[in-house]
């Protein structure tokens, strides 16, 4: 069940995603690809698989880092750290825990959000096997 929740969240989020919008970072021979989207756009199974509780006011935020080799692509563990802040700046820690689906692993957390939100990202990620971190900062607005 697992495995098949994974591999339709990682299909959702390539195609939810707006032309031009590609939400991913290239560090050498490393892409983290980022999403971030309410939970109640998650289906019933994948919810239920991931351990997240459906709601508009709840955004849940996905990280998952590929290691390039030559033509392939591997999917690497990623320790993530990470807040939100909003525009007003009130500030949130995000509490990032990993989701393993046999090739391929994920970083995920969740943080409540309200209607026309907008939120700031800011992440910082360590990729297994690389040597530094890598940050992120990507904001959006969420609507209900």
């Amino acid at each position: 069940m697992m495995r098949l929740a994974s591999k339709v969240l990682l299909l959702w989020l390539m195609v939810s995603l707006p032309a031009g919008a590609e939400q991913s970072v290239r560090d050498d021979d490393i892409v983290i690809h980022y999403s971030a989207m309410t939970t109640a756009d998650l289906t019933p199974d994948i919810a239920k698989a991931l351990d997240v509780t459906r709601s508009r006011k709840r955004a849940l935020v996905v990280i998952h880092a590929q290691h390039l080799d030559g033509a392939n692509r591997v999917s690497k563990l990623a320790d993530v750290q990470g807040r939100t802040r909003n525009l007003v700046s009130q500030r949130r820690e995000l509490r990032f825990r990993a989701v393993k689906d046999g090739g391929t692993d994920y970083a995920i957390a969740v943080v409540p959000v309200a209607n026309l939100e907008t939120l700031i990202f800011d992440l910082e990620v360590r990729v297994e096997g690389h040597t530094r971190a890598v940050p992120i900062q990507f904001r959006q607005q969420f609507y209900h």
